[in-house]
């Protein structure tokens, strides 16, 4: 079984051949979105994967990439009509990071990961569990380094710790102190936040639309409030003593979506504060085509109280940018 990107893809078996793991090149190659050229009178290959160019023969050990020529250990061969190559090798080639997953007892499977170079230890243990879970028979809808959701006797279900599911549908949550497990409902969608608790400390928000789950943003601080405007996502966090940067940035933030990935900006006055006051009271936030309004003041940066004061008014900031404009003191 052959798993692209979490997705089942027919493929033959790899197969070790004197002592070395060769797996069918065209299917690792395409894979990762190399176009893969296979000259049938010359017996030879071309590669072509990003700025780089890559060429081997049949029966023969050497592949050179960008000019380059090195010799592998087991030539690049044909097998079952299918063309072979050391994992090793194409890994190195395409700039991957090869993986073993041994047998044990309670995992009776072996797994090959090939991933990118740059992904993090903690990515690399999930993503490890995530493919335990396909080869066990799971159904993962969706998958990243902070949570998995699998579809289970038709309904999804959650996980953090990648081994305990629980249910995976809206529902209120009643305590205002609770920081992870809560979703928001707009008009267009659900959110559901995640608090990362024992890793990165972050919150997560993903966008929920039935069985179409992505992650919009990840914070440093509590996400309070989520809404939506002209398929934009537009959140406020919560401030926190000791926040990074605080004085060039704000809590009001908005992600858009373009090309399959999210990012996200600040939004407003760098310094600034929204949607909440000194002690804490909420107020509401209203999006229209002029801006976002609501309640703010300067909280960063080197103010005493009295002219922190001054700053307290009803905004409107720009969907946009970062300009705001006082509406009433």
């Amino acid at each position: 079984m052959a798993l692209i990107n979490g997705q089942k893809e027919s493929a033959v078996k790899p197969i070790v051949k004197d002592g070395r793991t060769l797996v069918p090149l065209r299917l690792i190659s395409e894979g990762f979105g190399a176009v893969v050229d296979f000259n049938t009178k010359s017996q030879s290959i071309r590669i072509q994967y990003s700025n780089k160019t890559i060429l081997m023969k049949i029966k023969n050990k050497n592949i050179t990439i960008d000019g380059k020529t090195v010799a592998m250990d087991v030539p690049a061969n044909i097998y079952n009509g299918s063309t072979y190559i050391p994992l090793r090798y194409i890994g190195e080639a395409l700039n991957k990071k090869v993986v073993y997953q041994k047998s044990t007892e309670t995992q009776p499977y072996r797994l090959i990961i090939i991933r990118d170079v740059n992904t993090s230890t903690i990515e690399e243990s999930k993503l490890i569990r995530v493919y335990g879970l396909t080869y066990e028979g799971k159904n993962v809808i969706y998958s990243d380094k902070y949570l998995v959701v699998i579809k289970e006797n038709n309904k999804l279900r959650v996980s953090q710790d990648f081994y305990t599911f629980d249910d995976f549908s809206y529902h209120v949550t009643n305590n205002d102190k609770q920081l992870g497990d809560i979703w928001f409902k707009t008009e267009k969608s659900d959110f559901y936040l995640n608090y990362d608790f024992n890793t990165t400390q972050k919150f997560i928000l993903y966008q929920v639309n039935g069985e179409s789950i992505s992650r919009v943003a990840a914070e440093n601080v509590p996400i309070k409030s989520v809404k939506t405007y002209l398929g934009n996502v537009y959140y406020l966090t919560q401030y926190q003593r000791g926040l990074l940067d605080a004085d060039q940035t704000t809590n009001l933030k908005y992600a858009t979506h373009n090309n399959g990935q999210w990012s996200s900006d600040y939004l407003g006055k760098p310094g600034f504060y929204y949607g909440f006051d000194t002690l804490g009271k909420v107020y509401d936030w209203t999006i229209d085509k002029d801006g976002i309004s609501t309640f703010g003041y300067q909280r960063a940066g080197n103010l005493s109280s009295d002219e922190r004061k001054k700053t307290f008014g009803q905004y409107k900031i720009k969907l946009s940018g970062h300009q705001q404009e006082l509406l009433k003191p």
